[in-house]
C-alpha cells in the first residue's frame, strides 16, 4: 500500500464536491434503452398523449411514411376497422340472408354496389327465387329443367346460343378468344358462361387495378339502379381476381358466395349492347360440372341450373313491354298459307305457350304451331254444326281436347292424334255454349238452362267424386246400370245436372270449375256458385243490369263480362261488387283476368286490407262525408280504396279486388277491340291499351309477302295512343297506315316494271296494270287532300297532321307496262288499300274487299298469358299481340312462365 499514491488511494465516501450531473435527455434514453418493449410503447404513448392533436397527427404520417408498405396495409385494415363496421363481415351468413329477404329487388341492387362483399351476398341465388316468387310469376319446372339437361347434354355455349338467339349460331359466330380459354383453369367463383361468353358478347374483363378503380367508383355512383335496365343483374361477373374463396362447407356459404365477383364490372358493361348476363348457377371448378344450387346436395351428378337473378330479370323485361304497349303482331294462318285456316269464323280458341286449338263455324278443329303459326296436322272432324267451346291439355299424361258445338254434343279427342276417344250425342238439349275441365270432372253449360257434370275418368262405384245425390243411381250396376254394367263407372258418363229450380232462367252463357265451386253466368243476369258435390245454390251475384256472356272465377274474385258493357268483380264470399271497368261500348263478350297473389297474399292479409278500407270508410262518416245517391247506372267504383267511392264495405277482398302490382285484365268485346286494364296509383282499374286487329288482317290479306314486310306506323293495333276520341282519330290512324300499304304496292309495281321501261323491253301496251297504277295514284292524290285536312289530336292533346307524303311513282317506268302478273297484283292492293285510307279518311271504315263489303271484327273469345294475348273473332283469321316483341329471351321466359290466377 505504501507504493500508491494518496490520491488513488482517496476512498469514494459516497460524497462529492462535483456539481455537474447526467444530462435529462441522457437520463431519459437510457431509461427507455433499458426498459421492455412494453414498457417503451406505454411511455412513448403517454408523451404523445401530452401533445396537441396537430402534433399527434404530425407525427404519426412521419411514422407512417418510414414503415414498409406491407405494414402500411395493415395500418390502413386497422383504421378501416375502427372508422365502419361491415355486417357482412362479422354476420353470419344465414342471419345476412335473413335480413336481405325483407328487401326489394330494387334495393337488392342497391346494397350490391357497397363493396365486394355485399355484392356475391345480394345476388345469392335463393333471394332472387324469393324475389321472383314475391311478384307472383311461376315457372314450369318441367320447361326449365329440360333446358338444363340439354344445356348439360350439348354444352353450356350452345344452350346459351339457343337462349338468346333461339338457334346455336352463337357458338359458331364466337371470337377466336372464346376457344382459347377454355383451357385456362376457371376459378369456383366464376359464373358458367363468364369470362368466354363475356368477351364474345362484348363485355370487359377487367385486371386487378381495374377491378379496384371500378370497385371505388361503384361506391360513388348512383345508389339507385333501375330495376327496368336491371345493370346490376345483366352485367358479367370478371374471371377469377386471385382472392380465395370461401369454403361451401354448408349449403349457406356455398349459395352467398355464389356471385361475389358481379361487382367487378357493374359500371363497366352499361352498354345495352352486352348481352353477357349470368345464364347459369357457378362452376364448380375443373371438369365444368356446375356446382349444385340450393336444392342439390350432390356434386356428383349435378346439372346446370338456370341463374335466378338472370330470369328475374327477363320476366321483369317482358312485363315492362306490358307496360309500354311493346309487341309484335301475328295471325293465324300464317299470311303465306291461308289455305291452312277456317274457312268461316272461329268461335273459340284455347293457347298454351307451344300449341293453339281453336274452333269455328265451318265445323272444325285445328291445331297450330305457336312457334311456326303453321296448322299441324289435319282439321279434326266430328261436329255437325258450329263448334262454339273447348279445352284441351296437351301433356302426354292428359293428351285430351274436349269441346262442344251448335250440334248439342259434346266430343273427346285425343290430342297428339286427333283420334275421336268418345262422342256424347245430344249431350244437351241444345248449343252446349261453354265447358270446363280438370282431372276429375267435365262441366258443361247449355243454351238450354242447364250445367251437366261428367266423369273425366272412369270411378268406382263408391268414388268419393260422385255427387251425393246420385250416389244410389251408382250403387249397384245390376239395379242402377248407369255408368255402365262394369264395377266401375265408365270414363265421360254423366254423372249431374244442374238446374231448375233456384237455377238459371235463362240460357247458361258460361262457366267455371275450381275445387268443389262450380260458377256459372247467364242471360238472366245473374252469375252463381254452386256446390259440385252436394249440387246446392252456395251464392248469387247480382250487379249486371243485362245479360252476362263469360265470367272468371279463382276462389277469391268473380270476374264478368256482360251486355251492360261493363267487366264487374265480386267478392266471391261476400258477393259484392268491388269494382266496375267501363270502357267498351258493347257487349263484353270475353274476360281474362290474372290477378298474382294467389301464391304470395293470404286471405287474412287480403281481408286485413279489405277492413282498413271499410275503417277509413265509417271513420269519413263519421267526419260528415256525404254519400252519393245509389244508382246501379250510375258511376261505379273502379277499384279506388277512397271512402267517397265505396259501393261496398265489410267485405273479403280490398276495392279493385286486390292482386299484385303485376295484375291485369283483359277484355273482348262486339266493339271489335280488346282492352289491357292495369291498376292505376289510384287503386282504379283503367285501360292501358286499346288493341284492335283490325290493322294487322287488312295489312296482311296478301300473299308473298311476310308480316314484317310492312312498316307499320308506332302502336299499330293500339287505339290507347290516339288519345281519348275512339271515333275520327281511329279513322285517320286506319287511313294512315292503308296509305303506308298503299305506297308500299306502288313501289313494288315500280320495283316489277322497272326491267320493262328499259329500251328493248317489247314494245309498249297500255293494259289494265297501266290503269291500275294510274288508278291508284290519284286516289292517293285525294286521300293527301282530305287527311290535310283533319287533324289528329296526339296523346298530348296537341294537334298534328297525318304526314300523307306519298310516293309518286315515275311515269317511265309505269308506261312500259307488259302482261306481268305480279305487277297488276300488286296494283291491284295498292288500289284496294287506297280505298281503305280513303274511305276512312272520309270518316267510314271499309274493312276488307270492294263492293263496299265491311267484315266484322267482334272479339268471341280471347286468352292471354305471360308474353301473347291471341283472340277469335266473327273473322276467320285469329289474331294475336306477342310482348316478347320478337326478343329470343323473353319469348323463352315467357314460354317457361305458368300462368296463376
Amino acid at each position: 500500500m505504501r507504493g500508491v499514491s494518496s490520491t488513488n488511494s482517496q476512498l469514494d465516501e459516497g460524497y462529492s464536491e462535483e456539481t455537474r450531473s447526467q444530462s435529462d435527455s441522457d437520463m431519459m434514453y437510457t431509461a427507455v434503452e433499458d426498459s421492455s418493449p412494453d414498457a417503451r410503447v406505454k411511455e412513448v404513448t403517454g408523451l404523445l398523449s401530452a401533445l396537441s392533436p396537430e402534433e399527434r397527427r404530425q407525427i404519426m404520417m412521419n411514422c407512417i411514411k418510414a414503415l414498409d408498405n406491407s405494414d402500411k396495409e395493415e395500418i390502413k385494415k386497422y383504421i378501416e376497422q375502427l372508422t365502419h363496421f361491415d355486417p357482412a363481415t362479422y354476420l353470419p351468413a344465414e342471419l345476412f340472408l335473413q335480413i336481405f329477404a325483407y328487401l326489394s329487388p330494387k334495393d337488392l341492387l342497391n346494397a350490391s354496389t357497397i363493396s365486394r362483399d355485399w355484392r356475391h351476398r345480394a345476388f345469392d341465388e335463393r333471394l332472387w327465387k324469393s324475389c321472383f316468387a314475391r311478384e307472383g310469376w311461376v315457372l314450369d319446372k318441367d320447361a326449365t329443367s329440360a333446358f338444363e339437361k340439354m344445356a348439360e347434354r350439348k354444352g353450356r355455349k350452345i344452350a346459351e346460343g339457343i337462349l338468346r338467339t333461339g338457334t346455336s349460331s352463337f357458338v359458331a359466330s364466337a371470337v377466336p378468344a372464346l376457344e382459347r380459354g377454355e383451357s385456362r383453369k376457371r376459378s369456383r367463383g366464376e359464373a358458367f358462361n363468364e369470362g368466354q361468353a363475356s368477351r364474345a358478347a362484348g363485355g370487359l374483363e377487367l385486371d386487378g387495378a381495374a377491378e379496384a378503380d371500378v370497385e371505388r367508383q361503384s361506391s360513388k355512383e348512383s345508389q339507385d339502379i333501375e330495376i327496368e335496365n336491371m345493370e346490376g343483374v345483366e352485367t358479367a361477373p370478371a374471371p377469377a381476381t386471385g382472392r380465395t374463396a370461401r369454403p361451401a362447407s354448408s349449403e349457406a356459404s356455398s349459395s352467398v358466395t355464389a356471385n361475389h365477383n358481379h361487382e367487378d364490372v357493374l359500371h363497366a358493361s352499361f352498354d345495352s349492347s352486352t348481352q353477357a348476363d349470368a345464364l347459369f348457377s357457378p362452376t364448380s371448378l375443373v371438369d365444368f360440372k356446375l356446382r349444385p344450387t340450393v336444392e342439390q346436395v350432390s356434386n356428383n351428378h349435378s346439372t346446370p341450373k338456370l341463374s335466378w337473378p338472370y330470369m328475374y330479370k327477363q320476366r321483369r323485361r317482358l312485363e315492362t313491354n306490358w307496360e309500354k304497349g311493346q309487341y309484335k303482331m301475328f295471325q293465324l294462318p300464317h299470311p303465306e298459307h291461308p289455305e291452312e285456316g277456317h274457312a268461316e269464323c272461329v268461335y273459340t280458341i284455347q293457347h298454351t305457350a307451344r300449341h293453339l286449338v281453336s274452333g269455328s263455324r265451318d265445323r272444325t278443329i285445328r291445331i297450330w304451331d305457336l312457334q311456326t303459326y303453321r296448322l299441324k296436322g289435319q282439321p279434326l272432324r266430328g261436329h255437325a254444326a258450329s263448334v262454339l267451346c273447348l279445352q284441351f291439355d296437351e301433356r302426354p299424361e292428359q293428351d285430351i281436347i274436349v269441346s262442344g258445338g251448335s250440334d248439342s254434343s259434346v266430343i273427346v279427342w285425343k290430342f297428339s292424334t286427333g283420334a275421336i276417344v268418345k262422342k256424347l250425342v245430344n249431350a244437351h238439349g241444345e248449343s252446349v255454349l261453354n265447358l270446363r275441365f280438370d282431372d276429375r270432372y267435365i262441366v258443361t253449360c247449355s243454351k238450354d238452362k242447364t250445367i251437366k257434370i261428367w266423369s273425366r275418368h272412369a270411378l268406382a262405384r263408391d268414388s268419393e267424386l260422385i255427387p251425393h245425390k246420385v250416389i244410389a243411381d251408382f250403387a249397384d250396376p245390376i239395379t242402377a246400370p248407369r255408368g255402365g254394367l262394369g264395377r266401375e263407372i265408365e270414363a265421360f258418363t254423366h254423372l249431374s245436372t244442374i238446374g231448375g229450380h233456384g237455377g238459371h232462367h235463362a240460357a247458361v252463357n258460361a262457366v267455371m270449375i275450381h275445387d268443389n265451386t262450380i260458377v256459372s253466368a247467364s242471360g238472366d243476369r245473374t252469375v252463381k256458385a254452386w256446390d259440385l258435390i252436394t249440387g246446392e245454390l252456395k251464392r248469387s251475384y247480382v250487379g249486371h243490369t243485362k245479360g252476362i256472356a263469360c265470367v272468371q272465377f279463382d276462389g277469391r274474385r268473380v270476374v264478368s263480362g256482360s251486355s251492360d258493357n261493363t267487366v264487374r268483380i265480386f267478392d266471391a264470399f261476400e258477393q259484392a261488387e268491388v269494382a266496375c271497368l267501363t270502357g267498351h261500348s258493347n257487349l263484353v263478350r270475353t274476360v281474362q283476368a290474372r290477378f298474382g297473389d294467389l301464391g304470395t297474399t293470404t286471405n287474412e292479409e287480403l281481408h286485413a286490407e279489405a277492413r282498413d278500407v271499410s275503417r277509413n270508410f265509417h271513420r269519413a262518416l263519421s267526419e260528415g262525408m256525404t254519400l252519393a245517391p245509389a244508382s246501379r247506372r250510375g258511376i261505379r267504383n273502379a277499384g279506388s280504396a277512397r271512402p267517397d267511392k265505396q259501393t261496398s264495405v265489410n267485405t273479403r277482398v280490398p276495392p279493385g279486388g286486390g292482386g299484385t302490382r303485376w295484375a291485369k285484365i283483359v277484355s273482348g268485346s262486339y266493339d271489335e277491340t280488346v282492352i289491357v286494364w292495369k291498376r292505376d296509383a289510384g287503386g282504379d282499374w283503367t285501360p292501358k291499351l286499346h288493341l284492335h286487329q283490325d290493322m294487322l288482317l287488312r295489312t296482311l290479306r296478301r300473299r308473298h309477302l311476310p308480316a314484317t314486310a310492312l312498316p307499320q306506323p308506332p302502336n299499330a293495333g293500339n287505339l290507347n295512343a290516339q288519345g281519348g276520341g275512339a271515333g275520327a282519330q281511329q279513322n285517320l290512324q286506319v287511313a294512315q297506315h292503308a296509305l303506308v300499304t298503299a305506297q308500299h304496292h306502288l313501289t313494288q309495281v315500280t320495283t316489277l316494271l322497272q326491267p320493262l321501261a328499259q329500251p328493248g323491253a317489247g314494245g309498249l301496251q297500255h293494259g289494265q296494270q297501266l290503269q291500275n297504277a294510274v288508278n291508284a295514284q290519284g286516289q292517293l292524290a285525294q286521300i293527301h287532300a282530305v287527311l290535310q285536312q283533319q287533324p289528329a289530336q296526339n296523346a298530348n292533346g296537341n294537334a298534328t297532321n297525318i304526314n300523307t307524303n306519298t310516293t309518286t311513282t315515275t311515269h317511265h317506268h309505269i308506261h312500259a307496262l307488259n302482261h306481268t302478273p305480279a305487277a297488276n297484283a300488286a296494283a291491284q292492293q295498292a288500289i284496294q288499300h287506297a280505298q281503305q285510307a280513303q274511305a276512312a279518311a272520309a270518316g267510314g271504315q271499309v274493312h276488307g274487299g270492294g263492293g263496299g263489303h265491311r267484315d266484322s271484327y267482334r272479339i268471341f273469345k280471347l286468352q292471354f298469358d305471360a308474353r301473347r294475348i291471341v283472340c277469335c273473332s266473327q273473322n276467320k283469321a285469329i289474331v294475336g299481340w306477342d310482348f316478347a316483341n320478337g326478343d329470343t329471351e323473353l319469348e323463352r321466359i315467357g314460354d317457361w312462365s305458368l300462368q296463376t290466377a
